[in-house]
This record gives C-alpha cells, structure tokens and sequence, in this order.
C-alpha cells in the first residue's frame, strides 16, 4: 500500500524547510557526536532507526543534509533522558527522482563535532515513461517501464532491492454538490508494472503514483478522451462508377483539469488531424467492408471521396487510438445510403445522318455491363415519346438495326432497366436525320 505520511504536494519541499539556518541545539560544548547509524525497522521499510554515541548525554537535533546543498531538514530531537536513538517514518524525508541524489542524517549535540550517517539516496522514479494501448476488448492497458536507473550510492545502508507499487487513479467530472467538480476513483494498486482500465464511456485522466519505501511519486498523467458524434452527409445517389462525396465532422470529448485541489471540466469540441474509416455495405444484412480512410482537418471536417460501385450503405467510424500521453476511445458514427443509377457511356447513331432507304443503326453502351432489356424510344409528332423497339444488351453493350422511311430530323433515347446494383435510366437524347 502506499506510504501513509505523505503527500505528494509537499514532499519536495522537506528538504528546503530550514534553510541555511543552524541545525546544532544549545550552547556549543567540547563534546560531540560518533558512530551515526541508520538502518530500517520494520519488514515493510516504512521507519528507520537512527542511533549514535556521544561522549555525554545530551539533547540531540536531527537534521537531513543534502549534497546538492539545498539547506537542511530540522526533523527530530531528543531530551537528555532519551536514549541515543530515533524512529521517523522514511517517506516524511521525501523523494527525489534523481538517481544520483545523496542525502545523510546529521545528529548534533549542540557542540561543534555533530556526527553524521553514510550517504543514501531518496530515490523514486517515478514511473516514466507510461505507455498506452487499446485492447481487443477495448479496455486501455497502461505500462510503465522498468526502472533501469544506475545505483549511484553503493555503500548506502537503506538499499534495498528495486520493488514498487502502482496505484494507477482516474478522474472523471461530476456533478455531484459535495464533490468538487472532480471526482477520485482508485484503481486496483499492483506490483506488475501494468494493468488495464475498463471503458466506462466516460473521459478521464488516468494519473499513475508510484510507491516505494521512500514514498509516493507523481508519475504521468494520461489524459483519455473520447468520440461523442461523427457525422455524414452525402447525395442520395450517383451514377455508377463516378465519384461520391462523403463530408463530416468528428467531435470529441476530453477532461481539462485547473486548480488546485483540481477541478475537472469536460470540454468537448471538433478534433483535428485524426484518422476515420469509411465502411461500406451491399445490404442491411450484409458485413461491414472498409471503403477506405481519410482525415479530418483543422476544424475537424473529413472529406472522402469514393467511386460509386453499387448501391451502398456507408458509414465512419473512429478507431480507438494512442499518441504519446494520449489516448481516444473511437465510436461508430452516422451512415448514409446511397443508391447508384446505372451510367450511360454511349448512347448515339453509327450514321447519324442517312439517306432514305437506309436502316438506321442506334448503339447503347452502359456499366453496369450486364444483359439489360433496354428499350429505343422516339419522340412522335406529338411531342410524346413512343416505344419503338428492345435490344438484349451483351456486357452492357447493344447495336440496333430498324426500319425508318421518314425524311427529317427525330429524337431518340435509350431507356435502361435496373439491375441488382444500379437503378434505371434514360439515355441523353440523340437525333437521326434521313435525307
């Protein structure tokens, strides 16, 4: 479990709290202090024992002394009755996360000769880096890496061997009246450098404190957001081996914490430069397919642009994603329909210009290339159009010949039938003058 004397706030701050001020006690003496030990108490390396020898009892000071110089720790002191020793609690000296950090214990009897501990360090590494990563099931594992720091103070007598606890901690916005704005909640603490967050749904930021006998260190703060709506637009259709264009927005959600102690705000708002995939399926029944991927821009709008290759359902999503200290839960977005009609690539006369007499030659050519029934149609004396005749088109391509005795100028214009993947059409309108 982690140290109870600490926090984590005021733990930098022990070493600098005297100051430059004299850590001796009473009027100076012609005595002095010898054979300074420190070692651990108890199994669970929460204490240290101080002891000493002196020449006379005496009242003792305890002061931590740093080789950075940073001033001393006035932290203890004994009566003249007391015995010759001391028990602190080892997180209240801090924590450094500098692997060269040497500190000692100085006990002073007030003379000029105060005796001191052998040099030991504070340190702590405090657990960076921490990796992120989604799993199959869309927990978020975090991983923090090894401590692979070189011992800097081999002959210290408080080492011991490198063990740590991880108390990973997410924190989430409420609006609870007796919480203030952000809300704690511990996550099972562990020795095994790793472990997984469920997805609640909510945005977080994952902070992890790592804990050894020295205490409690702030490691990395993870901040987790999440995908509230992706949206699409689209046309309802288009022509068949042409162009669609898809537009949307993507928004997400993340946890901005100020204050101190924290307050937590949710502040959601459109994401930039962040991947989507388009998805695409034949019918309601049908599997999702991915179409392709595309990303949004700086005001969180994505563009995709894809060629029509039936009718289709499409959709986007946002996968769940990790950058650095980051990471996004995705989402299923919005999904648009869109048919497509069947594309006319040629629709004309061979000639269109003969002599009477001839038979004229109309020739269809269309994608889908499949065996459509395709219809000629005139437009009569009327101004109405009149069936003439049908052509079986061979991949999507037909040629037909037909009897025509009228001088002057006619429209004309293919009818398409649907197929499984296009709907029907009409051709543009083509003339025929006979001579």
């Amino acid at each position: 479990m982690l140290k109870r004397s600490i926090a984590l706030a005021g733990a930098a701050a022990l070493v600098t709290v005297l100051g430059a001020q004299s850590a001796s006690a009473g009027t100076t003496r012609a005595a002095g202090v010898s054979n300074v030990q420190v070692a651990w108490v108890n199994a669970d390396h929460t204490n240290i024992k101080i002891t000493w020898a002196e020449s006379a009892p005496a009242a003792n000071t305890l002061v931590l002394r740093s080789a950075a110089g940073e001033g001393g720790f006035e932290f203890g002191h004994t009566t003249v009755g007391q015995p010759n020793e001391y028990i602190y609690d080892s997180a209240s000296l801090g924590t450094s996360g500098d692997p060269a950090d040497k500190v000692w214990i100085e006990v002073s009897d007030g003379s000029a000769a105060p005796g001191r501990t052998k040099d030991f360090d504070r340190f702590n590494y405090g657990g960076y880096p921490t990796a992120v990563a989604f799993e199959a099931d869309g927990s978020l594992r975090w991983k923090v890496a090894p401590d692979t720091s070189k011992d800097e103070t081999p002959d210290d007598p408080l080492d011991l061997p490198k063990n740590y606890t991880y108390a990973p901690q997410k924190r989430v916005h409420t609006d609870d009246p007796s919480i203030p704005g952000c809300d704690a909640i511990n996550l099972p603490q562990t020795t095994t450098p790793t472990g997984t967050v469920p997805n609640t749904g909510q945005v977080y930021n994952l902070s992890m404190v790592v804990d050894n006998e020295w205490g409690a260190a702030q490691g990395p703060i993870i901040g987790v957001g999440t995908t509230k709506s992706i949206t699409m637009t689209g046309p309802a259709a288009t022509r068949i081996g042409e162009k669609t264009t898809l537009t949307g927005v993507l928004t997400g959600a993340t946890l901005f914490e100020s204050g101190h102690p924290p307050s937590c705000g949710e502040e959601t708002e459109p994401v930039p430069n962040q991947s989507v995939v388009i998805q695409q399926r034949t019918s309601a029944t049908a599997a999702w397919t991915t179409a392709g991927t595309t990303k949004t821009d700086a005001q969180g709008k994505y563009t995709a642009v894809l060629t029509n290759p039936g009718h289709r359902e499409y959709r986007v999503i946002r996968l769940n994603t990790t950058s650095g200290d980051k990471a996004w839960y995705g989402g299923v977005g919005a999904s648009k329909s869109v048919r497509a009609t069947t594309r006319v690539v040629s629709a004309k006369f061979i000639q269109p210009v003969i002599t009477l007499g001839t038979q004229p030659q109309a020739y269809l050519w269309v994608d889908p290339a499949g065996t459509q029934k395709a219809a000629l149609q005139f437009k009569n004396a009327s101004g109405a159009w009149q069936g003439l005749s049908y052509k079986t088109l061979y991949a999507g391509r037909g040629l037909l010949a037909f009897p025509w005795n009228k001088r002057g100028s006619v429209q004309f214009r293919w009818w398409i039938p649907a197929t499984a993947t296009a709907d029907a059409t009409y051709s543009g309108v083509f003339t025929l003058t006979v001579r």
